[in-house]
């Protein structure tokens, strides 16, 4: 990763009562990321939680260009356009912008 580049750490809750449209969504939000230059780095799901609370259930992480591709794409229509399908889907979600240490 060069030093321009930002990382952007996705960790969610799943809404079970709407498991169904997790992997339409998901889909959707994974075609958003690539085509504003996000690249997988991976995505996780929680095997074990051995401390704290509200563990997130699921991890993505994704290299962007830089930190302010990410908050133009996430304020974007596109992504907006998810938003009540985001909603639904997860009862937790967090996103952060990361950089090297």
């Amino acid at each position: 990763m060069s030093q321009e580049n930002a990382v952007l750490v996705i960790n969610a809750i799943v809404n079970k009562a709407n498991m169904a449209e997790v992997p339409e969504y998901l889909g959707s939000v994974m075609k958003i990321f690539g085509q504003h230059g996000g690249k997988p780095i991976g995505r996780y799901k929680t095997t074990e939680s051995i401390s704290g609370d509200d563990s997130p259930e699921m991890v993505a992480i994704l290299e962007f260009p830089s930190a302010e591709t990410i908050k133009a794409m996430v304020s974007g229509s596109e992504f907006q356009s998810l938003g009540e399908q985001r909603s639904r889907v997860f009862s937790k979600l967090n996103m952060v912008i990361c950089s090297g240490m």
